[in-house]
């Protein structure tokens, strides 16, 4: 399968909608491979644009998504043509209605202790027929690591939903995917979080108008100085003309 894509900052995004982007992991589904999903937002490109390393493996993902509202703006200005958002975790909503009615198998890895578990607890509710394969907690030491990929690759789930917040999560999925026994693993970042109830997503209002940035400085001001890549990425966005590069 090959999907069309632009270049944001030197960090490729897959020129795909909502539907498009499902339909992209339905066809990832079948694959002989651990395909991965990224869902690159403004503070990710902006990193990326800075990180040789970071922005190879993004680059490398399967399937990548344009998650943030800034993404899109850019592409508004440069006239590059990505479509809208398609923010991560609605997309790991539309894959777990997907997996209710299928019945196909998830995994979910991150979070602080106990919050994956209560995610479950709550997927499944919402979601009764999904096979929840297990779960582990984010908080586990490199040489642990492998103890964490047999525990995974015992119960061979069709979905590997990996919450480590970035670019954690992504440089672990590409160091393991040859060696991860999932079909699709995708990054998720504080999806977990929501689904455990531990934090709440924007109002719809907020995130209509792009501004679930802004609902989660109001709530977390020491959010701040992550927020400040916001303004720096769209200073790069009205000054740089080849910002393709």
């Amino acid at each position: 399968m090959e999907l069309s894509y632009v270049k944001i900052l030197g960090v490729k995004i897959h020129k795909v909608n909502m539907e498009q982007a499902f339909s992209s992991f339905l066809y990832l589904l079948n694959g002989n491979i651990c395909s991965m999903i990224f869902t690159p937002n403004t503070e990710m490109v902006m990193n990326a644009s800075k990180d040789q390393d970071f922005r190879r493996v993004l680059n490398s993902g399967d399937l990548i998504v344009p998650d943030g509202i800034g993404i899109i703006y850019a592409s508004n200005h440069h006239n590059l043509g990505l479509e809208d958002r398609v923010p991560g975790i609605e997309l790991m909503e539309k894959i777990l209605k997907f997996a209710n009615t299928t019945k196909k198998s998830v995994f979910l890895l991150g979070g602080a202790p106990g919050i994956s578990e209560k995610a479950a607890e709550n997927i499944n509710d919402t979601f009764p027929n999904i096979v929840i394969k297990g779960f582990h907690d984010g908080y586990f030491k490199e040489e642990e690591e492998l103890k964490v990929i047999d525990k995974i690759n015992e119960t061979r789930p069709d979905i590997l939903f990996v919450a480590l917040g970035t670019p954690k999560q992504e440089l672990w999925m590409n160091k393991h995917r040859k060696i991860l026994n999932a079909k699709v693993a995708m990054g998720v970042g504080g999806a977990l979080d929501v689904w455990s109830g531990n934090s709440k997503r924007a109002p719809k209002i907020f995130r209509d108008l792009g501004l679930e940035w802004l609902y989660r400085l109001i709530r977390e001001p020491k959010r701040i100085w992550r927020m400040m890549t916001i303004p720096k990425f769209l200073i790069r966005v009205f000054l740089e003309k080849d910002f393709s590069k």
